[in-house]
């Protein structure tokens, strides 16, 4: 008779589910750093072009200049704004998936040790039934002997 674990579908489930997570957190993850990556890059485009704009408002005093550098720096801070709220956004779905990982993980973890005490008590329960089989077997040819030298 074999060791049967009677949630072992229910360990596997898990086995899955966990697979499935993580592969989903590095989605996730990369997700984040590309927004980061974005954000990163319009905040250095908005850094270069106001001392690109610092530069020609020195040489140049025209209003028009200052006004069309002043609606592309309007574009780029609420570009970037958005872009902050984009990371924030991706930075908590990464979190939400790590918490559903780690209950997950927990999970499997708290049946791999039922399993394993289940499959540990299944074996000291064979091993009491083959030693207590092992001292009939004795007992009886004791007996025998015994019967066989009257």
């Amino acid at each position: 008779m074999a060791f049967h674990f009677k949630f072992q579908k229910l360990l596997e489930v898990e086995k899955f589910r966990e697979e499935e997570l993580v592969k989903k957190l590095s989605v996730v993850q990369r997700q984040l750093q590309e927004e980061k990556k974005l954000l990163g890059f319009l905040q250095s485009v908005l850094l270069t072009r106001q001392v690109e704009m610092g530069k020609k408002l020195c040489a140049q005093t025209q209003i028009e200049v200052f006004i069309l550098f002043e609606a592309y720096f309007s574009k780029l801070n609420r570009d970037i704004s958005v872009q902050g709220l984009k990371v924030k956004e991706a930075a908590k779905q990464v979190e939400l998936v790590r918490e559903n990982l780690l209950t997950v993980f927990k999970k499997r973890k708290v049946l791999e040790k039922l399993r394993e005490r289940h499959e540990r008590e299944y074996k000291e329960q064979m091993l009491k039934m083959e030693n207590k089989r092992f001292e009939e077997i004795a007992v009886s040819r004791f007996f025998r002997k015994k019967n066989a030298n009257h």
